[in-house]
C-alpha cells in the first residue's frame, strides 16, 4: 500500500511536469518587425508587426507611412490590425491578417529571422 502512495505521488509530480516541458521554447516566439520589400504603393514604407505567443495567439499589425511633404512631416495612413491563434503547418507557422486570411511565416536559424513570401517581409526579433 505504501508502495501504491509513493507511486501515485510520484506521477502527481511528474505529469504537470511533463506538461509544461511539452510546451517548448520555439524560435517563432516573440516580437517581430520588419518592412515590406518592394512594395508597389503609393507609400513609402509599408511596416509590419508581429507578436507571436507559445499559448497560440499573435497580434499582426500593418502601418503605410508617408514620409517626407513640408518640413521633413511624416504621416501614417492606415494601419492594420488583427489578433488571433497561429497554427502549425509543416516546419513553419500560419498567422492569421484577417477572419479569412493568413501569412505563411518561415524561421531562418541562420540569421535568427522570421519572413514571408507574399508579402515579401522580412522579421527582426525585437527586445
Amino acid at each position: 500500500m505504501k508502495k501504491l502512495i509513493v507511486l501515485i505521488l510520484v506521477l502527481a509530480l511528474l505529469i504537470p511536469s511533463a506538461v509544461f516541458a511539452a510546451d517548448g521554447d520555439s524560435p517563432f516566439f516573440g516580437k517581430w518587425s520588419g518592412v515590406e520589400h518592394h512594395a508597389i504603393t503609393h507609400f513609402n514604407n509599408i511596416l509590419h508587426f508581429m507578436e507571436i505567443t507559445k499559448y497560440k495567439t499573435c497580434e499582426y499589425f500593418v502601418f503605410n507611412l508617408f514620409s517626407g511633404g513640408g518640413m521633413g512631416q511624416g504621416k501614417l495612413d492606415s494601419t492594420e490590425i488583427y489578433s488571433g491563434k497561429w497554427e502549425i503547418v509543416d516546419d513553419h507557422l500560419r498567422i492569421p491578417t484577417s477572419a479569412i486570411t493568413f501569412v505563411e511565416v518561415f524561421y531562418d536559424p541562420e540569421t535568427d529571422t522570421l519572413y514571408t513570401d507574399d508579402p515579401k517581409v522580412t522579421y527582426v526579433r525585437l527586445p
